[in-house]
């Protein structure tokens, strides 16, 4: 995976160990949770081409396939649970403060 791919992986990764444990504190029992990651860039940022446009990702959208002994609205729940307690999550959608430097 390239280093942008491997942020969506870490999201993707800490929201679903998020579901499954707020799921157990629930007393939910899941069978099974995919979840999907899509983040849109535009290489014209990424390789410097076109100075306007942002060299990141513009949008990322999580979606959850999940069987499980629960309601829509339970799992909506514990989804939203999930996000809420993530720190990946939270780094992505939160301005974080990050130092870079030569030593």
């Amino acid at each position: 995976p390239t280093p942008p791919e491997i942020v969506l992986i870490g999201l993707a990764g800490c929201l679903t160990a998020g579901v499954a444990s707020v799921a157990q504190n629930r007393g939910i029992q899941l069978h099974s949770v995919r979840a999907t990651v899509v983040g849109s860039t535009d290489l014209a940022g990424i390789l410097g081409i076109d100075p306007d446009v942002r060299n990141g990702y513009s949008s990322i959208r999580v979606s959850y396939q999940i069987d499980a002994d629960a309601s829509r609205e339970e799992l909506q729940a514990v989804v939203a649970q999930s996000q809420k307690r993530s720190a990946v999550f939270d780094i992505v959608t939160n301005p974080t403060t990050v130092v870079v430097e030569v030593v």
